[in-house]
């Protein structure tokens, strides 16, 4: 009986030195992780927070890429703009230094009887800008002229050049509608040519 005495004693205090090491593992472990619970749960709402604003940013860069989108169009089509208000420019420039350029009338050819004339450009098609016309004329015949005539701000033209068989005749012209024929002055052959019209504005 007092060998089971002294063992239930031994049992009794290894039971007890055992519930003493649970219950202080227990505390240690509520000391350490219940502080640990509460960062996590702030740890948690710190996450949410940031990725609430990372969303709140990367709306606001799609919004600023819209912008820059938008400006980029915008700028584009100001740029198109710009250049062919430029090119206006440089149009009016070429106008009013008399730069600008056009064929009126390319290697037409002509027949036409003696002491007669021909009309290579008419009325129906005004000049739009002042300048001046060159007539450049190929012919048979040396009595070969060319006359221009029109009526424009006041102005009454009419004025000839003979050209003979090869030769350029040149007219300064106001806005508006513009005859020029070529002639000749032969008293009984009749006469074939070519001829190309310059219009410089």
């Amino acid at each position: 009986m007092a060998e089971r005495k002294v063992v239930g004693r031994k049992i009794a205090i290894m039971l007890s030195v055992v519930c003493i090491v649970l219950a202080v593992s227990l505390v240690f472990a509520l000391v350490v992780y219940l502080p640990t619970a509460g960062k996590v749960d702030s740890l948690n709402a710190e996450i949410t927070a940031k990725n609430n604003s990372i969303a709140a940013l990367n709306a606001q860069i799609q919004s600023l890429q819209y912008s820059a989108n938008t400006n980029n169009q915008d700028t584009s089509s100001k740029d198109a703009e710009i250049a062919q208000l430029e090119a206006q420019v440089q149009s009016l420039y070429n106008v009013l230094y008399l730069n600008a350029t056009g064929v009126l009338v390319n290697n037409q050819g002509f027949s036409e009887g003696a002491n007669t004339s021909t009309t290579v450009w008419d009325e129906s098609q005004p000049l739009q800008f002042a300048g001046y016309v060159t007539v450049q004329v190929q012919s048979s015949s040396n009595l070969t002229y060319v006359q221009m005539l029109y009526n424009s701000h006041g102005v009454i033209y009419n004025n000839v050049v003979t050209v003979g068989a090869s030769g350029t005749a040149a007219f300064p012209v106001l806005p508006g509608a513009v005859a020029i024929l070529i002639g000749n002055t032969e008293p009984t052959d009749s006469v074939t040519g070519t001829t190309t019209i310059l219009y410089y504005y």
